[in-house]
């Protein structure tokens, strides 16, 4: 297990050192992500905002303000409400003319050469900023689309502001290792397709996101909007499918900045954050920040053949679908595939010849399933007629690691959902352990967990009308959660909600 590990943990770095080589990659990284050592922070100190140039209409507590301060130590980040405490900190370097490029802000007095340190601070799910550091005493942050200039003015902080934070976290919060918040204060975004059947035996396949708010003192409200929403480092994308007028099929797949949404009719730009093949039929089955997992069919076979193809979020215009290999960073990972395949292949077609195998290493994807992410393929046989498909689940150890992180640590049972609910098609354990959310063939229903048993009767429930799958989960807590809500509410049409 260390040795695969190694060989993923490889294949990541050789990516990351590829990709800053890269004009392809957005964020054009142009050396290795490092990792400064905590005591020796080169950002510390007190930092007053002397400049915010940017949008005018945005609400002042969004926006840090001229004269504001920013606290920077090894045990605190403080940006007014929103802080980390403690910070974890990593650096990155990057072209500064494209890194704001690609986050919305345009600077035409900047280099188109100039390189600098980046530097991250964030506290698992409750903080996540990025520094721009021009020299020891100037550095940048941006926030709504705002370009903000810091001047430092004193080496350290405060132990009287160090003391206000610390209270204020021991008060608000308690974390995990992690960082992830066990106060109720929660968000969670649930991203579904929803299918239409309509009168020509053929199904609409639409895309929306709830965003499901569980305050600290019990309140829960809901809000629903187009699209499959979510948060991409420090920006908010939106993933959908389109559908082709002529042919009716689902043939384009977009993944962009939300603040781009209204530019998006623009060939170029559209070019840049979409992928579209005319001969595919395609459906969402997961997304998240790194991968979009989709299944197809393609008018191009004479066979209804359903595959599967992973892709990576931010760069679904190459459409290349990753092979196994490649997803794996394990160099037998395609061989071990094919023989899966070929295992497969024999026990469910009766007198299977190997030779009519048709081993295709990008046809793997990720499917909900009961609870879990799991990885799924497919085979099949035959022509006409005689044309079977099956599809089986694939066992791969470090990609289930990395999409049900907190499995291990939910002690809540298939089987205790089952016994609350018979109908049950999913469900979800918020990080907190407090609550449950179980989806039925009509509902999203919130039940409480108390002493790590379901409570009988839900106390929150939300309707599903139409046939209803889950692809994207993803979850802030305390001062996350209210940002993430805020920035659902700026960036989205709200179709649907209730208090």
């Amino acid at each position: 297990m260390m040795k695969k590990i190694s060989k993923f943990l490889l294949f990541i770095l050789s990516f990351i050192i590829l990709s800053s080589c890269s004009n392809n990659n957005p964020e054009e990284l142009n050396n290795l992500i490092q990792t400064p050592k905590q005591g020796q922070l080169s950002i510390n100190g007190t930092w007053e905002v002397k400049e915010v140039r940017g949008k005018k209409n945005i609400d002042e507590k969004d926006v840090p303000q001229k004269g504001d301060l920013i606290y920077i130590d090894k045990n605190l980040l403080a940006i007014g409400d929103s802080y980390a405490f403690p910070p974890s900190f990593s650096s990155k370097y990057v072209n500064l003319s494209k890194y704001l490029k690609n986050r919305g802000i345009e600077e035409n007095k900047i280099d188109k050469d100039k390189n600098v340190v980046v530097i991250n601070a964030s506290q698992g799910q409750l903080f996540s900023k990025d520094f721009i550091k021009f020299s020891d005493t100037e550095m940048a942050i941006i926030s709504n689309d705002n370009f903000i200039k810091l001047e430092k003015i004193s080496n350290k902080v405060d132990t009287k502001i160090l003391n206000v934070y610390s209270k204020r976290a021991s008060k608000e919060r308690t974390t995990t290792a992690e960082g992830q918040e066990i106060a109720e204060d929660t968000a969670l975004l649930v991203g579904v397709r929803e299918r239409v059947d309509n009168s020509l035996d053929d199904s609409l396949n639409n895309y929306y996101t709830y965003l499901i708010r569980i305050k600290d003192d019990g309140n829960i409200s809901y809000k629903k909007a187009y699209g499959i929403f979510l948060k991409n480092k420090e920006e908010y994308w939106l993933v959908n499918t389109k559908n082709n007028n002529i042919t009716n099929n689902y043939d384009e797949l977009l993944a962009y900045p939300i603040r781009l949404k209204s530019k998006m009719s623009d060939p170029s730009l559209r070019a840049k954050y979409s992928f579209k093949d005319i001969n595919l039929n395609i459906r969402l089955n997961y997304v998240s920040n790194d991968f979009i997992s989709i299944d197809y069919t393609s008018i191009a076979n004479d066979n209804p053949i359903r595959k599967y193809a992973i892709l990576e979020t931010n760069a679904v215009n190459n459409g290349a679908f990753l092979s196994l290999q490649e997803f794996t960073g394990e160099e037998d990972s395609d061989l071990i595939f094919r023989e899966r395949v070929l295992e497969e292949a024999n026990i469910n077609f009766k007198g299977f010849d190997e030779k009519n195998l048709s081993f295709d290493n990008t046809n793997f994807g990720i499917i909900r399933n009961q609870g879990q992410w799991i990885f799924q393929s497919s085979i099949f046989t035959g022509d006409g007629k005689n044309f079977v498909q099956n599809f089986f689940p694939m066992e791969i150890a470090i990609g289930n690691q990395m999409l049900n992180k907190n499995s291990d640590k939910n002690t809540i049972t298939r089987d205790q959902v089952r016994n609350i609910n018979g109908q049950f098609k999913d469900y979800y354990i918020l990080s907190n352990g407090n609550y449950i959310v179980i989806q039925t063939p009509d509902e999203l229903l919130v039940h409480r967990i108390k002493d790590k048993l379901i409570e009988k009767k839900p106390i929150y429930s939300i309707p599903t009308i139409n046939s209803t799958s889950i692809v994207s989960l993803a979850e802030q807590s305390g001062s996350g959660a209210e940002n993430l809500e805020s920035a659902f509410d700026n960036n989205n049409e709200i179709v649907e909600q209730q208090n």
